[in-house]
């Protein structure tokens, strides 16, 4: 996680724009970010499939 967080900061904030290694984030820290984002977006994606198979129950059921 803190290796996703890193490489965000220096996405969003650079501190020193002439320097190549303060803008570019690491590979690891870029894999890091994208576990994460992917994740968080399964964790939702499963959320809204366990929701629609409610509601598919529920209209079935009437």
């Amino acid at each position: 996680m803190r290796h996703a967080y890193a490489g965000l900061e220096r996405l969003i904030g650079p501190q020193r724009v002439n320097d190549a290694e303060e803008v570019c984030s690491s590979r690891s820290e870029l894999s890091a970010l994208v576990r994460v984002v992917n994740e968080e977006l399964r964790r939702r994606i499963e959320a809204a499939e366990g929701t629609l198979r409610s509601l598919r129950a529920a209209v079935a059921a009437r």
